[in-house]
């Protein structure tokens, strides 16, 4: 079992770049996309794209707003649609915005590692 830790990210506004906030995410590659709190989205301006129902690990359905964020991490930069997180959800870094990332999980060491991307040969 890989365990779980924790990542210092900065999330920004994709029209004003400059406007961000500093966060402390939970790496979890078993969820699909991360979570972001509510108020920090809403005070980047970050609008939602639509609202997305989840299932959680329990199989109960719950329904989130989803919008567009930036998230950079060590240098590396994504804009990932994230999940506008409420006050009771973890604060998230999912599966899609690692790949975005160019990011995969060292489970020994527990930390985040450039990951070798792969294409189809045309």
């Amino acid at each position: 079992m890989m365990g779980t830790f924790r990542v210092a990210v900065r999330a920004f506004s994709l029209a004003n770049p400059a406007l961000g906030h500093e966060l402390e995410m939970l790496v979890d590659t078993g969820a699909t996309q991360s979570i972001v709190p509510r108020r920090i989205l809403d005070d980047l301006a970050v609008s939602a794209e639509r609202r997305q129902t989840f299932r959680l690990a329990n199989g109960e359905s719950i329904e989130r707003d989803v919008g567009w964020v930036g998230i950079r991490f060590q240098g590396r930069e994504a804009h990932t649609l994230a999940v506008f997180g409420e006050p009771a959800d973890a604060i998230v870094l999912g599966a899609l915005t690692l790949e975005e990332l160019g990011l995969e999980v060292d489970p020994r060491e527990r930390v985040l590692k450039p990951t070798i991307a792969w294409l189809l040969a045309a």
